[in-house]
């Protein structure tokens, strides 16, 4: 089977090889003039499992109003008539509650841990190397409340 994979990032990329070792023909179109230079050029390189988690979060409300009175805040959101906008975000703030980010978190977990053992298994498969550090990260909190969660 003939298939075309957009985007040229480390998802399209792995996924064009999974789909190539299954016997499929394979063609990857990014817009970009070479691969990984947009999501895959933002997250830094970083997998870490440990660290999945909903954006939805019971305290995620109070912080987005914060957010979006600052200067050069994480969250922006140009108002416009756009029922699609709305409804988006009247889902996740129906997802901000305790109850909900923990069933949500515990779905992505196992989703993450299988990323990261696959990922494993395709640099042994492939012999790709890249500079990996599997030494923990430090967290920094300057209040007690940031590193309770709230």
């Amino acid at each position: 089977m003939k298939v075309i994979v957009l985007g040229g990032g480390v998802i399209g990329v792995t996924t064009a090889y999974f789909l190539t070792e299954a016997g499929h023909e394979v063609t990857v179109y990014d817009r970009q003039p070479g691969p990984a230079l947009e999501t895959s050029f933002a997250n830094a390189g970083e997998v870490s499992p440990g660290y999945a988690s909903p954006w939805a979060g019971p305290g995620v409300p109070i912080k987005a109003v914060k957010w979006l009175l600052m200067k050069y805040g994480p969250l922006v959101v140009r108002p416009a008539f756009d029922p699609n906008m709305w409804t988006w975000l009247l889902k996740m703030l129906r997802n901000c509650t305790a109850g909900r980010y923990a069933l949500n978190k515990s779905r992505m977990v196992p989703l993450a841990e299988y990323s990261r053992d696959t990922l494993k298994a395709l640099r042994e498969a492939t012999g790709i190397t890249y500079d990996e550090r599997a030494k923990g990260t430090l967290q920094l909190f300057r209040k007690q409340k940031q590193l309770d969660g709230t």
